[in-house]
C-alpha cells in the first residue's frame, strides 16, 4: 500500500501526531492493513482505539471511506503527496494529512493571511476590506480561519473582487463554526479552498483554534494583522508567523483604541512591519498592484472630500455639514488619512492632500 493511501486510512480515525509518528515508524515503510493489524506494539500504542482500527483495517472499508468523501466534495492531501504544500514543512507537527475543498492549486500562488479581532471597529472593518482588497485584486491569496470579524470581512471582500480565498477551519467540514458562516464556506468551497486537519465531523473545540492558526501561518507569505488587541488569538498566529520566519505587517490604530493595542505594539517593538497601505505588500510579494477606482471610495469619503475642497476645517465644522456620526467620522478621517488623501494639520484641522 503506497503511503498517501495509508495515511488516507489512518484519517479516519483522528489520532495524534505522535501515534500517527510511531505507526509509520514501527511500520518501517511496510503499509499493509496485515501488519498494521499483526503488530502488538501497535495494538500497545493505540490501546483502546487498536479494536476499532484494526476492524477497519481492510480495503473495502477503506474504499466505501474514500468514495463516501469523494462523493461529498471533500479530498485528502497527504504529507506522501507530491503536491504537499513546501510552506507546511516548516511546522514542527505538520499535518500528515489535511481535509480539503476547492482548489489546491492556490497552495502555490502568494499567500497573505488577514487576521484580527472578531469585533473591529468602523475603522477597522474599512481597513481590512481595503487591504484584503487591493491585495486580492493584485493576484494574492487571502488566508484566514472564517471567524467573526476580521476573517470573514477578509474573506468575503477577496470574492467581492473576484479573487481568491483559502479558509483553514478548526473543526471538520460538516462542524463549520459559526454557523452563520456556513454560506460563506460554501462559496469559499466553490471558489477558493477550504482547508482542515479534522474528520468532517469534529467539532470546533476551543483547543483547535491554536491548532488552526498554525497552519494559517505556514501556508503564507506574508501575515497582515488589521485591527488587534493585545490579547487575543491573533498573538498566537503572529507568534507562529515569527518561527515560521513569515513577515508580518500591522496596520496602526488610535492609540486611544484599545482594538488598536495589539497591532500598535507590534510595530512599536517592530515585531512586525507598519503598513500604510497595500501597496508595500503588494510590492514585497512580486504582485502587481492594479489602480484603485474612484469608485473604491465610499459615499460618506467622497462626502468629507468634497466639504475639505474649499478650505482646511476641524472636526466640528466638518461634522456639522455632513451629518455623519462622530464615531463613524472619527474612522473615516483616519482611513482617508492613511490613503494619502487628506492630512492633520496643526491645530486639530483637516485639508486634502
Amino acid at each position: 500500500m503506497k503511503k498517501s493511501d495509508f495515511l488516507k486510512f489512518l484519517s479516519a480515525f483522528e489520532l495524534s501526531y505522535g501515534k500517527i509518528s510511531k505507526i509509520l515508524e514501527l511500520l518501517d515503510g511496510d503499509f499493509t492493513f496485515e501488519r498494521l493489524v499483526a503488530s502488538d506494539e501497535v495494538e500497545k500504542l493505540l490501546g483502546n482505539d487498536f479494536s476499532t482500527v484494526a476492524k477497519k483495517a481492510n480495503p473495502d472499508y477503506f474504499e466505501k471511506y474514500t468514495a463516501k468523501l469523494a462523493e461529498l466534495g471533500i479530498g485528502i492531501l497527504t504529507q506522501a503527496d507530491e503536491n504537499y504544500p513546501e510552506r507546511l514543512w516548516r511546522v514542527e507537527d505538520a499535518p500528515f494529512y489535511l481535509f480539503y475543498k476547492g482548489d489546491l492549486n492556490l497552495l502555490k500562488q502568494k499567500c497573505v493571511a488577514v487576521v484580527g479581532t472578531r469585533s473591529p471597529s468602523g475603522y477597522g472593518i474599512t481597513i481590512t476590506e481595503r487591504f484584503a482588497g487591493e491585495i486580492a485584486s493584485a493576484g494574492g491569496v487571502i488566508v484566514s480561519g472564517l471567524a467573526y470579524g476580521v476573517d470573514s470581512i477578509a474573506h468575503r471582500k477577496a470574492l467581492a473582487v473576484g479573487g481568491k480565498t483559502i479558509a483553514v477551519l478548526a473543526g471538520g467540514f460538516n462542524n463549520i463554526y459559526p454557523q452563520e458562516h456556513s454560506s460563506l464556506f460554501s462559496e469559499i468551497a466553490k471558489k477558493g479552498l477550504v482547508l482542515s486537519e479534522h474528520r468532517p465531523d469534529v467539532k470546533s473545540l476551543k483547543f483547535l483554534f491554536p491548532q488552526r492558526n498554525r497552519i494559517v501561518a505556514a501556508i503564507s507569505d506574508a501575515l497582515l494583522i488589521t485591527e488587534a488587541g493585545a490579547k487575543s488569538g491573533t498573538s498566537i498566529t503572529k507568534d507562529f508567523a515569527l518561527d515560521y520566519g513569515v513577515p508580518i505587517y500591522a496596520v496602526p490604530g488610535n492609540i486611544t483604541s484599545s482594538k488598536s493595542d495589539g497591532t500598535n505594539a507590534l510595530i512599536a517593538t517592530m515585531q512586525g512591519i507598519c503598513a500604510l497601505d497595500a501597496k508595500s505588500i503588494i510590492t514585497d510579494l512580486g504582485l502587481t498592484a492594479k489602480k484603485a477606482a474612484a469608485s473604491q471610495l465610499s459615499i460618506e469619503e467622497e462626502s468629507i472630500i468634497q466639504i475639505l475642497q474649499t478650505s482646511s476645517k476641524d472636526i466640528d465644522e466638518i461634522l456639522q455639514i455632513s451629518k455623519i456620526n462622530i464615531n463613524k467620522l472619527n474612522s473615516l478621517l483616519t482611513t482617508l488619512e492613511i490613503k494619502g488623501i487628506i492630512k492633520r494639520l496643526p491645530g486639530g484641522l483637516y485639508s486634502l492632500s
